[in-house]
């Protein structure tokens, strides 16, 4: 050994820092394990790194994280002493706020922490690898596909320093002899041995050198010429050992009692030891003060990329892109994403189950292209369309996926691109076709194709899981729901009236009794029970007493579409996940579920005019025309024979089925008289819509059907690949786009004549304080915001975020402006209209004393309804930044949005032709209404849990935070000064309306308060 002052020594030890490389396949498998697993737990991970000695002479090894890092160790079966298994701990945050607020020198002391109570404890002398423990944080953005990271190696730091005493190549302190000999041993124990990174190394006076434990020290202890302590050197510098040596020398001396240690650096060139680079050194450390106090923990160091001594402050992530190679596998992920976080908290969905299932839908119409959207935002994946028209002008309004170039075009030819445009993994199948009705009869000459489209319509029905009854006519749903009774098919009728609606499931087909295989015996034994002894459910035409006949649909009411689609692929969605399906009993209002995604119902019946939802359940009927036993006996034992004769004689059925005698009962919903509409009034409007997302999409989509041709657009977002199976206008063409000009240019192909414009904007928002560089800017917002509601006539609030929709009401009720908000829950959503803004008492000559004078009730005398903030009992602030991504994405049922958007345009046409308008009073379910479009009430609440609608009636609140007479006079006091105060001091709010002191009394008084926080907030995904 090299004597002291020899090549500078003594000197304080220098360590060669270890880094960390991490594959690209452990943070996809911990973005998996995040989405699919953990959900919002972010509890620590434990996690395997791999460490090395040094294999190349010019490169240091790094530390190294795997796919199969993530796996147990005790199922991790890597022997290998290039990849020696090292515990760790990953702490995955739920956000980049969790992250960035992470206290990174107390999870350092921590680890440390760890390290000396298992030095202590003597768990080290048994598992060295203990003294190499290490820590990831991270943040997992799985909405953007980045990872964020830090690692870090902790090293204890006492208040006494390790002074290096010498350091030379091993092969200048060993002879020639000692060399070969320790290379010998080396690759034997390295082949027999467990991978460890700290060993001992013995050389007896005849230079044989042996390997042993760290547990063997005691009884090598005096025995040998040459001691010394090894361990895998990941460094590749001859001046300075590698960092491992740090913890090592203070388990010498903390638990053996060694001041003075030798040592030995082990590196390897092409997988041999390497004694020429290998370090043989000498370093003291004097026991330190205080560490065998139980409650001591020592300093440390160990972030990487950190120097000694300086803080984390500044210390910067590192960033992974998971943006994959194959962008169709990853697309696909994205946009069953929603999907995987309902699971988190609501309901585990089966993907798998979903994207197996085959449906057939029966008309691409109306209900027909909204219902293949929805379907596929549920995550099924294979479908089959039939239908026998082309897309009309008149359906470009109507029809969410057409646009002008599909005129003139088979739909089942044009649906299949727009499907695949928002969807590539979907399988469709367009089938054109007429499906045969009773009560048509048919020619000599027709006879053969009809016959043919009978047997195509059976093979597609028997090929099929599912088939949704989606055609214009009620008789052309009789021949597909014979065919799913007779195969025991799920089957989902949805039929629209002019303003009501009926979405039912039909019930299983009959069991047999008995176990014949003959099926003569097995027409004869037919059950009115199903398959599971329960009683079978009814189907469309159970109620339905009298002879089909030919009819022919009316004009919906433009929103009812949209509610109606909604329902039926939630209905088929909930049945599907019931462990009986199709035998799944009918439930009604009232009744208790475990289940998480609630009730379901046999039958939902519901109009808009009277704001009503009912369920319904009934049984099949023994003179059923299309599911009794005596229809499903003759078809089975006639077969097609039997459906033309049913064709072709129309009075037929009505024999066979014993219901010559009796009356029909009008148990279809009512196809009321047109209403007549005021197309000026409903063209002239000029509607604002505040977010182009899932709402905004579906309801300008819906108010160009009502008549509406003025439309201003604003959003700040972009298009991305979960947006596009979920958001009805946007394609794979619009990926990357701004939302604002995507909308505009499909609003325009659907209909030309619409005046349209959409604007890219933030919204600024109250509880997110802006830096001075940003402040004009939002300012410039605030103004622009400011003019747009003023131009406008009604604004709808289809935005992600609660806070985003204050400032809008707050301009609204200034503005005395019609203002719809629209907001979504996981099963719930809430659509309301705003009250007027306050009217004026007496008269005033200048703006003070316009604010003096504001009264509590409209400009029509009335008490005013209230806003969507009325009832909160505090300010709207930042619900974003510190929330799970299921919290901040949109995880709602699909159908979700298509009924809320529907209620709401419906909800703004029958407000705008109300003769008071913005003044018209709130009204309630089962109050009457002379208006011959209903109710129009201030609230609707919804739920597709219990399929429940509740109407509701507020006024508004003395300290609402937007709409009070409070907040009103110091915003036309102060103009956008106040604005930009209430965006920037998150209590201010609640200081003006009183809320604060309000919230204190409360506590006072030991009130318990509930924050009734809607969970209708959320974020694009």
């Amino acid at each position: 050994m090299a004597g002291a002052g020899a090549a500078g020594f003594p000197r304080e030890v220098l360590v060669e820092e270890l880094q960390c490389i991490a594959d690209v396949g452990l943070w996809d498998a911990l973005r998996r394990l995040k989405l699919d697993v953990l959900g919002t737990d972010d509890s620590p991970i434990p996690i395997t790194g791999y460490y090395a000695p040094r294999l190349f002479r010019k490169l240091p090894s790094f530390f190294n994280l795997r796919p199969e890092s993530l796996v147990p160790r005790s199922h991790n079966s890597i022997r290998d002493r290039n990849k020696c298994p090292i515990a760790g701990t990953l702490m995955n945050t739920n956000n980049m706020r969790g992250f960035q607020n992470l206290d990174r020198e107390q999870l350092l002391k921590a680890e440390v922490k760890k390290i000396l109570d298992d030095i202590m404890s003597g768990e080290v002398e048994e598992e060295p690898a203990l003294l190499l423990r290490f820590v990831v944080i991270s943040f997992a953005d799985l909405k953007n596909w980045k990872v964020y990271y830090n690692a870090a190696f902790p090293s204890l730091v006492f208040n006494s320093k390790i002074t290096l005493l010498s350091l030379q190549p091993a092969s200048k302190v060993l002879t020639k002899e000692e060399v070969m000999f320790l290379c010998t041993s080396l690759l034997q124990w390295i082949d027999i041995s467990a991978v460890v990174p700290f060993f001992l190394v013995s050389i007896t006076s005849d230079s044989s050198a042996s390997v042993r434990q760290l547990r063997d020290w005691k009884a090598c202890k005096g025995n040998y010429q040459k001691l010394l302590f090894g361990f895998y050197d990941h460094g590749c510098r001859s001046d300075r050992p590698g960092m491992a040596i740090i913890n090592y020398i203070a388990f010498l001396s903390i638990r053996w009692k060694i001041e003075k240690v030798q040592f030995f650096c082990y590196r390897e060139v092409r997988g041999r030891p390497d004694l020429e680079q290998s370090l043989i050194g000498e370093a003291s450390f004097p026991p330190p003060y205080g560490w065998d106090d139980p409650d001591y923990v020592p300093d440390a160091i160990g972030w990487e990329g950190v120097e000694p001594g300086k803080g984390t402050e500044e210390m910067k992530p590192k960033e992974i892109d998971l943006q994959s190679s194959n962008p169709a596998i990853q697309d696909e992920e994205k946009q069953l994403m929603h999907l995987k976080l309902m699971g988190w908290r609501h309901f585990p969905v089966d993907l798998e189950k979903l994207s197996r299932v085959r449906v057939l839908l029966l008309g691409a119409g109306t209900l027909g292209c909204e219902v293949a959207r929805l379907l596929m935002t549920w995550g099924v994946r294979k479908l089959t369309v039939v239908d026998s028209g082309s897309v009309a002008t008149p359906d470009l309004v109507k029809q969410s996926l057409y646009i002008d170039k599909d005129r003139g075009v088979p739909r089942v030819s044009a649906i299949i691109p727009h499907l695949k445009e928002r969807c590539p993994a979907v399988e469709v199948e367009g089938i054109q076709m007429e499906i045969p009705v009773p009560g048509h009869p048919v020619s000599p000459s027709k006879m053969a194709s009809v016959l043919d489209e009978c047997k195509h319509l059976q093979t597609l029905v028997a090929a099929n899981d599912a088939v949704f009854l989606l055609t214009d006519t009620w008789e052309s749903r009789w021949l597909p729901t014979l065919l799913c009774a007779s195969e025991n098919k799920i089957a989902i009728t949805a039929v629209l009236g002019c303003d009501s609606y009926l979405v039912m499931r039909h019930g299983a087909g009959p069991r047999t009794c008995g176990g014949t295989d003959e099926v003569p015996a097995q027409i004869e034994s037919l059950s009115t029970e199903d398959a599971l002894s329960h009683q079978r459910l009814g189907c469309c035409f159970c109620n339905d007493a009298a002879f089909l006949f030919n009819s022919n649909p009316n004009r919906t009411l433009p929103g009812l579409t949209s509610v109606v689609s909604g329902k039926a692929v939630e209905l088929f969605a909930r049945m599907l996940h019931h462990p009986d399906e199709i035998h799944a009993p009918g439930d009604i209002a009232g009744v208790e579920t475990e289940h998480q995604l609630g009730l379901l119902p046999h039958e939902l019946r519901g109009s808009l005019p009277n704001c009503v939802l009912s369920m319904e359940l009934g049984i099949s009927s023994g003179n059923c025309t299309a599911c009794s036993i005596a229809v499903l006996s003759e078809y089975r034992r006639r077969g097609l024979d039997f459906v033309m004769q049913a064709i072709n004689y129309p009075t037929y059925l009505k024999d066979l089925t014993g219901i010559s005698d009796l009356k029909r009962p009008d148990t279809c919903p009512k196809m009321l008289t047109s209403i007549s509409v005021n197309s000026d009034k409903i063209s002239d409007v000029r509607c604002l819509l505040l977010g182009a997302g899932t709402l905004g999409c579906d309801v300008a989509r819906i108010l160009m059907d009502c008549g509406v041709r003025k439309l201003t657009v604003v959003d700040s977002g972009r298009v991305v690949v979960s947006n596009l199976a979920r958001q009805s206008l946007y394609t794979s063409d619009d990926r990357g786009a701004p939302k604002a000009t995507a909308i505009i240019r499909h609003l325009v192909e659907r209909c030309p004549s619409v005046d349209a414009q959409g604007f890219q904007m933030e919204i600024p928002m109250p509880g997110h304080p802006v830096s001075p560089n940003e402040a004009a800017g939002v300012l410039q917002d605030c103004k622009r915001l400011k003019e747009l509601v003023a131009s406008h006539d009604a604004i709808f609030l289809l935005t992600d975020t609660r806070e985003s929709r204050w400032l809008p009401t707050l301009l609204c009720t200034d503005e005395n402006k019609i203002a719809i908000t629209a907001a979504l829950g996981y099963d719930s959503y809430l659509v309301m209209r705003h009250g007027a803004g306050p009217g004026i008492i007496g008269e005033a000559s200048n703006v003070t004393a316009v604010e003096d004078k504001l009264s509590t009730k409209d400009a029509l005398g009335r008490q005013r309804l209230g806003c969507y903030f009325c009832n909160d009992v505090v300010a709207p602030v930042d619900s974003v930044s510190n929330r799970t991504l299921d919290q901040q994405c949109t995880v709602t049922r699909p159908g979700l949005a298509s009924i809320a958007s529907g209620c709401a345009a419906d909800l703004f046409t029958r407000m705008l032709r109300h003769p008071s308008g913005i003044h018209a009073p709130g009204e309630i379910a089962g109050a009457s209404s002379g208006h011959p479009l209903g109710l129009l009430p201030h609230q609707m609440r919804g739920s597709l849990s219990q399929y429940n609608l509740l109407t509701l009636l507020g006024y508004s609140s003395s300290n609402c935070t937007a709409c009070s007479n409070v907040v009103l006079s110091e915003y036309r006091r102060r103009g956008m000064d106040f604005v930009m105060q209430v965006i920037n001091e998150p209590t201010y709010l609640e200081d003006l309306t009183g809320l604060t002191d309000l919230m204190k009394s409360a506590a006072y008084s030991e009130v318990e308060w509930v924050d009734e926080t809607d969970e209708e907030d959320v974020v694009e995904i």
